[in-house]
């Protein structure tokens, strides 16, 4: 299971939503599941433009949804610093845990995210 937590919706996030999302169709029979949570204080200005997201980038598989609060859910202790961060776990042990600060997710960066699939796929 993979889930990115972001407080900016950029082409760098739409890049990694990509490559996950070919991800997912590739490894489906190993059951990757892989979903975005957009942190905002204002959920209801940013639905229409997730939707339009979703829509204009093909994001069929891969749900994006709204957690109401910058900070995110509190039991899972986002670093108040991250911009993005993508946790990976299988069963309940988390594998990785990415925390990139504003404008620290670039294509290296994403790549590498891609590759830490391989600890859950296992």
């Amino acid at each position: 299971m993979v889930a990115i937590f972001t407080r900016k919706l950029d082409d760098n996030l739409v890049s990694l939503t990509k490559k996950l999302q070919a991800q997912l169709y590739e490894n489906s029979a190993k059951q990757l599941r892989c979903f975005v949570v957009y942190l905002t204080n204002q959920p209801a200005d940013h639905e229409e433009q997730l939707a339009a997201l979703a829509i204009k980038h093909r994001l069929r598989t891969l749900p994006l949804t709204i957690f109401a609060g910058k900070k995110g859910p509190p039991e899972i202790k986002l670093s108040p610093k991250a911009e993005n961060t993508v946790i990976m776990w299988k069963g309940l042990e988390v594998k990785n845990n990415y925390a990139f600060e504003e404008g620290k997710m670039d294509a290296n960066a994403i790549e590498n995210v891609v590759l830490g699939l391989n600890t859950i796929l296992e």
